[in-house]
């Protein structure tokens, strides 16, 4: 793998990549290192998880917002705790400023380090499921798009839940993912209970 030539972008989406791939994570470290004004948005998939926290703390260190589910935040930390806030606060020791761990139909937690005392949690959006594939990256990159358009971190968590249903209610991993004004029209039905609370 070569590292691109590219002028900076505002955010770089970092997720699964094959075997061989170290390297340009090294390269793109580096790059990130010489460009502290692009942000690094990082969801491992399973060789960067296998690769370990050691290999990747150059990645780690250089996340602004990091997305895994509750069972690869214990194989990344070796911590056999489910503990919600022991695997963000553990996470967020590895170097990203803003960690979100999803944990299927039970919701999704987040932790930024700017406000070390708060951790959130949010619900899923009330749905029944045909099948999950891509419901995950659909969250993530949602998360993403909002922050990149300059939206909180609170918009952005109470709109990737709703674009992540959908794509749960259909098959394969895009059929299902929504326009900016359709999840609005979802978020404006929402039930009472569908809100961004403290744990």
């Amino acid at each position: 793998y070569q590292f691109p030539d590219f002028p900076a972008p505002k955010w770089i989406y970092l997720s699964s990549l094959g075997e061989t791939s170290l390297g340009l994570h090294d390269a793109l470290a580096t790059y990130l290192d010489s460009h502290p004004e692009v942000k690094l948005a990082f969801q491992p998939g399973t060789f960067q998880i296998k690769f370990g926290t050691e290999a990747l703390k150059d990645i780690y260190k250089n996340t602004e917002v990091f997305f895994c589910n509750v069972e690869e935040a214990q194989h990344i930390l070796g911590e056999k705790s489910r503990d919600l806030k022991t695997l963000l606060k553990k996470m967020s020791e590895l170097g990203p400023k803003t960690i979100i761990i999803t944990d299927g139909f039970s919701g999704a937690y987040a932790y930024e380090t700017k406000n070390p005392e708060d951790f959130w949690f949010m619900p899923i959006y009330p749905h029944t499921p045909t099948e999950r594939t891509g419901a995950g990256d659909a969250f993530a990159s949602t998360v993403v798009s909002c922050l990149a358009l300059g939206k909180t971190l609170e918009e952005a968590l109470a709109w990737a839940p709703i674009n992540a249903q959908s794509v749960a209610k259909k098959i394969g991993a895009q059929e299902g993912l929504l326009k900016p004004s359709q999840i609005g029209e979802l978020l404006a039905k929402a039930p009472d209970t569908y809100k961004l609370s403290k744990i």
